[in-house]
């Protein structure tokens, strides 16, 4: 079979998404895929970042007609939520063109941009194929970039997910929430990757320093988490321990967000060098902000990074409120240390705990490497997803081949 993938961060893009795809399709036939965007990834993200360009063909979506006139009379909300309309009509049939050249049984669209989910959608009824939505968070929960964005989501969302002939989320939180909003069963895929690469991890840390390792973007998702860890390295009274973060952002970017003191910050690095970097930390962070702007996302939040902490065999300190998905999933499987309260001091003791309690963190190692395991095995995760979109694949009739493309593939 083949399909489509739509989504507004393809790899090489240095993100949790365009990871979890290109982990997803590294080893598939580029034959049986094709990816559409409507953003090309930056210059930086062909430098040694997270993942790698895919084989398979590229297609990146035109803008299109826009509404331009109507700011008098107060008209200039109903003209961005026709605008957005319009985007969902047109972005619907440019993915219909692509399917049809491209010859896809199945359509899979991730949450990112409002109008990919509904515009996939769109499509593949008319071309009459499945189609899939790959919900990695909440599709109207986001901090969407207008009010117009904002009332199509809320309108839309139920519609989607009640009409996709299959969800996909990545945890139980998320799964639950669904069931319960809209009635529908989605499937768990955890973000998962190559175990492989972690292979001999564990080995202590191979100086003096004590480092505790962050992997990732940092944004208001993080914040006041990052914040009180560093209140917390204060308390400890040690000037041994350092933050070591990996991450796009900047010094000066941090420093305005109040992440300053005993941080050390490194460029991110290529995928390969991430094991590594994770497996010489004395203990690995894992933080969601306990006052962000989108609680319920960062609720059900699964950071790519969970997965690959817990194979690196070394201690992990989750940071985040207590009914988020990740705090549940560490303390059910008693994996990890969790810190539920924004509270410094408490914070400055298990991290002390960690770090004099040497059978703590062999056993906190041995259980998050046998979970990961368990849960974060890409092979079983690719077997999974093809699994369920070759299951559902429908019948096609005969369609004619189009006579002349209008979307070409660019990339």
């Amino acid at each position: 079979m083949k399909i489509a993938i739509i989504s507004d961060s393809l790899p090489p893009a240095g993100t949790g998404q365009g990871m979890l795809i290109y982990r997803m399709l590294e080893d598939a036939d580029p034959e049986n895929y094709c990816l559409i965007s409507t953003l090309r990834p930056g210059p930086e993200a062909e430098c040694g970042g997270y993942a790698r360009k895919l084989p398979g063909r590229y297609y990146y979506l035109s803008e299109g007609f826009r509404l331009t006139r109507g700011y008098r009379f107060g008209l200039s909300p109903l003209r961005e939520r026709l605008n957005l309309l319009i985007a969902v009509l047109d972005r619907a049939r440019q993915i219909r063109e692509i399917v049809r050249r491209e010859g896809c049984d199945s359509v899979v669209a991730f949450t990112g941009d409002l109008t990919h989910l509904p515009a996939g959608l769109l499509a593949s009824r008319r071309e009459g194929v499945p189609f899939t939505a790959y919900v990695v968070d909440h599709y109207s929960q986001r901090e969407w970039h207008s009010p117009a964005a904002a009332f199509w989501a809320r309108r839309l969302e139920p519609l989607l997910m009640k009409r996709a002939d299959r969800v996909i989320v990545l945890n139980e939180a998320l799964r639950d929430d669904l069931r319960e909003r809209f009635g529908v069963e989605a499937t768990v895929l955890y973000n998962s990757f190559d175990l492989s690469a972690y292979e001999g991890a564990g080995a202590a840390p191979g100086d003096d320093e004590v480092r505790i390792v962050f992997t990732g973007n940092v944004y208001d998702a993080h914040y006041d988490a990052f914040r009180n860890l560093l209140a917390a390295i204060e308390l400890l009274g040690r000037d041994d321990v350092r933050l070591h973060l990996y991450t796009p952002q900047s010094v000066e970017q941090l420093a305005e967000k109040g992440i300053r003191g005993p941080v050390v910050c490194h460029k991110p690095l290529a995928m390969e060098e991430m094991p590594r970097v994770q497996s010489e930390a004395s203990v690995l962070f894992l933080p969601l902000a306990f006052d962000s702007p989108y609680p319920v996302v960062v609720r059900t939040s699964a950071p790519t990074k969970m997965g690959e902490y817990m194979a690196a065999r070394r201690p992990v300190l989750v940071h985040a409120p207590p009914d988020s998905f990740i705090a549940h999933y560490f303390r059910r499987h008693e994996c990890g240390v969790v810190v539920d309260r924004l509270d410094p001091s408490l914070l400055a003791r298990e991290v002390g705990r960690i770090l004099e309690d040497a059978g703590l963190r062999e056993r906190l190692a041995a259980r998050a490497s046998e979970q990961a395991r368990q849960d974060f095995d890409i092979a079983a995760s690719r077997a999974k997803f093809w699994g369920l979109l070759s299951g559902g694949v429908r019948a096609k009739a005969a369609r004619p081949v189009l006579p002349r493309a209008r979307v070409r593939p660019r990339g």
